[in-house]
């Protein structure tokens, strides 16, 4: 039987200190800062004493205009969830627009990244950003 995880206080947030089940808040969650590329939380801690070996799981937070990586590929499938706001997904080199709740899949190898959108409008007022060109969502098929 699998005993409770204990969850240890760093300086980035909370981690599990050892194996076992846990219940961890995103908000207390261990949260680090990635220059030009938001925010993450991979909620098994950076300091490796916990290990989600079977499912790799975090979260991402990008301000307007951040890309979540690198146009690059991975050796296994990734899949994204976005929770609120619009990103662009760049997949095969064709762009995808997403919006809240959408579950964008990538199989092994296909090349990709998303990007947040830009604030055009902030406060009720234009910021003078003109970025890239009007997107239409793709009709899905069922």
């Amino acid at each position: 039987m699998a005993a409770e995880a204990k969850l240890e206080r760093t300086e980035h947030g909370l981690v599990p200190a050892e194996e076992g089940w846990f219940v961890l808040n995103a908000r207390d969650a261990a949260w680090r800062e990635r220059d030009g590329r938001g925010f993450y939380s991979e909620f098994e801690g950076f300091e490796g004493k916990a290990d989600l070996r079977q499912l790799g799981f975090f979260v991402v937070v990008l301000r307007p205009g951040e890309p979540m990586s690198m146009y690059h590929w991975e050796a296994d499938q990734e899949d994204f969830l976005v929770l609120s706001g619009e990103a662009l997904l760049i997949v095969e080199g064709e762009e995808q627009p997403l919006v809240a709740w959408d579950l964008a899949h990538t199989p092994a190898g296909v090349p990709h990244t998303i990007v947040n959108g830009e604030l055009v409008i902030e406060n009720g007022a234009a910021t003078g950003a003109f970025p890239g060109k009007v997107l239409r969502r793709k009709a899905r098929e069922n």
